[in-house]
């Protein structure tokens, strides 16, 4: 059930790649009150597509792993995920998830099914991921893969069996939320 909600003020404080907002609104509380203002800033980078890929012809799910700055201090930078992108203004999330299967990874999407779709991290951005379970096959490979170096994305292809991936899960060697449940997905699927 949606409460009252209502914006004071809203401004744009950075606009680039993406955009940072300013917000001051009040919203109903539980006994019906109305809270006293609140000043939060909210992160909009758009949505996004992300997979776990799956190849029919060997058994083995196909991730990557790629340079992602805000993970540097923590981690060291390095990423291992389930392939992902952005979904540009007006796109169709299965048509863009086509996309980025082969960009990063060089196969054209055999299967492609819907799991579910969630905030990434609703407390601070707007983003929306659209989560898919994809099969290829060795007969569906087209490129190599490894991104658009003009999009700076220089990506390895990583290839993982059952076993591996469920170790990978349990030791947290993949430490991305979407990937996680996506991964998740399809130990239970295949698992």
């Amino acid at each position: 059930m949606n409460k009252k909600v209502s914006v004071l003020e809203s401004k744009i404080v950075f606009d680039d790649f993406y955009k940072l907002e300013e917000a001051t609104y009040t919203y109903e509380m539980l006994n019906g009150e109305m809270t006293e203002p609140v000043t939060r800033l909210c992160f909009h980078r758009g949505n996004s597509v992300a997979g776990i890929v799956y190849n029919t012809s060997t058994s083995k799910a196909i991730l990557v792993r790629q340079f992602r700055y805000p993970a540097l201090q923590a981690d060291g930078g390095w990423v291992t995920e389930v392939v992902a992108g952005m979904l540009g203004d007006g796109e169709d999330a299965t048509e863009a998830m086509k996309r980025e299967v082969e960009e990063e990874i060089g196969y054209e999407v055999s299967v492609i099914q819907y799991i579910s779709s969630f905030y990434a991290s609703p407390g601070g951005s707007s983003e929306k991921v659209f989560l898919y379970y994809i099969e290829v096959s060795d007969d569906t490979k087209v490129s190599e893969g490894g991104g658009l170096a003009h999009e700076s994305e220089h990506i390895e292809v990583l290839e993982y069996s059952i076993d591996e991936l469920k170790q990978a899960t349990a030791t947290d060697a993949i430490p991305d939320a979407k990937s996680i449940i996506a991964c998740n997905y399809l130990l239970a699927k295949r698992g």
